[in-house]
């Protein structure tokens, strides 16, 4: 049963993810997300049925339209397969967190695969345009705060010291982050780096979040560094944070708390 389910989301998680290349794309580039025929970016050929399948599709065009026969970017299968196996590890956390399916909490889940879905195309959209869009973050951070709500409702009391620790540590991590830009004049960080690491800050937690900005300027660091010493950047220049900082929430967002737990076993053997 338990393969069959992990099938089951990661077989639905490509399907999210396809949507995660519209939503990228077009949020970008204009277009409504909800509506309109899918084409290729290249020749703006509409795209039929067959040439949407997650995945298959790419593979079975060997990575070329079907109409201009231009390549098509690995971007696309990609993020099908990341969104297809990030939705499997989501339930499997859960699953093996109560070790029972009837105890998985159904909100909890669905707030933690929209959370998952919301970073990787923000991880999209900033590698590849440099841009986190407003009208992606900004009703992320919405949606995050009606979760937290409803997933209270559900909880004991001591949930509330937690949301108030968590919007607490969002508001002082964001404002580190206005600071920053401000004194940098945006040669450090943009402005779009403010809101999305609100957004993390409010999706990860209190002290998750510690992990998140760990991982985040670790990884951002070293990247930063073997760039420079391939010659692909000089010093002074700046590399997108954002895609680090949507790596770093994923982590923290999914492993975050065990982490932490190993950090302080360690640092208290």
């Amino acid at each position: 049963m338990i393969q069959i389910l992990t099938i089951l989301f990661f077989i639905i998680g490509t399907a999210v993810g396809s949507f995660l290349n519209v939503v990228a794309y077009r949020s970008v580039h204009g277009g409504s997300v909800f509506f309109g025929s899918s084409i290729c970016p290249k020749c703006k050929h509409k795209l039929g049925p067959s040439d949407l399948v997650p995945i298959v599709s790419f593979l079975l065009l060997n990575g070329r339209c079907r109409y201009c026969h231009k390549k098509i970017s690995l971007q696309y299968p990609l993020v099908e397969l990341a969104t297809g196996l990030l939705f499997a590890f989501t339930f499997l956390h859960g699953y093996y967190l109560t070790n029972s399916i009837n105890s998985i909490n159904l909100i909890h889940l669905i707030y933690l695969l929209f959370i998952v879905s919301t970073l990787t195309v923000l991880f999209t959209t900033d590698l590849r345009s440099g841009l986190l869009p407003n009208s992606i973050v900004l009703p992320a951070i919405a949606a995050v705060a009606v979760f937290k709500i409803i997933l209270l409702a559900f909880s004991d009391s001591d949930s509330v010291y937690g949301l108030s620790a968590d919007l607490v540590a969002s508001f002082l991590v964001a404002s580190a982050f206005f600071a920053i830009v401000y004194l940098s004049r945006e040669r450090a960080l943009g402005g779009g780096d403010i809101k999305f690491v609100f957004l993390i800050a409010l999706a990860v937690g209190w002290p998750a979040l510690l992990v998140a900005l760990w991982l985040a300027f670790l990884t951002g660091g070293l990247v930063a560094a073997m760039l420079i010493l391939l010659g692909k950047k000089r010093f002074g220049q700046t590399v997108p944070l954002g895609p680090f900082l949507a790596f770093g929430g994923l982590i923290a967002l999914l492993l975050g708390q065990q982490i932490i737990d190993l950090y302080l076993k360690g640092l208290y053997r």
